[in-house]
């Protein structure tokens, strides 16, 4: 008996239910490009912006340099021009000696500059004598002052303080003989303006004092000196 030899298998035979081998893949890694270059982008972006900004800044710089040389903006000038009383009585009350007098003050508001005009708020003006004891307050509406101008500001004060008693004989023989020297408080608030543009509002205050009644009714101007509240 022989032996029979087995078949041989085709070209391509493939058994069933034997797993297929696939050649291994290599393995896969994210590409880093895109995100590369959304960063470089946003980088790009933040650089551009500052430096459009710091441009600005420095514009705004230069325009504000050379608006201020244009311009050349200078504070008033004021002077107390003179102080006069045309009241005067101190009577006795229940609450302690009383003053009662009227006066004007007039005040010289000069405005330097060639091309800027300024725009007062509300004045007040507060007398005081050398010991500090307020004499009497009054006030002026806000009013504009033109270039290159001088405007007298007339004040009219109405005192109705009380004194202490050991105020009444110097207030009282100070006023009779004018050796009370009066310094007056000038509080304002204004701005510059150039045709319809006009500046923030800054505060002052100005004292003037030192000198006596009758050294102003001869003539003598007090030293005015000026304080900004709020630049």
């Amino acid at each position: 008996m022989s032996m029979r030899k087995p078949l041989q298998k085709p070209p391509g035979y493939r058994e069933t239910g034997i797993p297929i081998q696939r050649p291994p893949q290599s393995p896969f890694y994210p590409e880093k490009n895109n995100s590369r270059k959304r960063s470089f982008c946003c980088c790009c972006c933040c650089c551009y912006f500052f430096i459009i900004l710091i441009f600005l800044i420095l514009l705004f710089i230069a325009v504000g340099a050379i608006l201020y040389l244009w311009f050349d903006p200078k504070l008033p000038i004021f002077h107390l021009k003179s102080l006069e009383f045309t009241k005067f009585n101190i009577t006795d009350s229940p609450d302690g000696p009383k003053l009662s007098a009227q006066a004007t003050v007039s005040v010289e508001l000069k405005n330097p500059n060639k091309q800027l005009k300024i725009i007062y708020g509300k004045t007040n003006i507060e007398l005081k004598d050398d010991d500090g004891v307020t004499l009497g307050n009054g006030n002026v509406p806000g009013f504009v002052q033109g270039t290159k101008n001088v405007t007298v500001v007339k004040f009219d004060i109405n005192m109705n303080e009380l004194l202490y008693s050991e105020n009444v004989a110097k207030v009282r023989d100070g006023l009779k003989n004018k050796s009370l020297k009066v310094s007056a408080d000038v509080g304002t608030g204004f701005g510059i303006g150039f045709s319809g543009w006009k500046s923030q509002t800054i505060g002052v205050r100005v004292s003037c004092g030192g000198l006596s009644l009758k050294q102003m009714e001869n003539g003598a101007s007090p030293k005015c000196q000026i304080t900004v509240l709020n630049w």
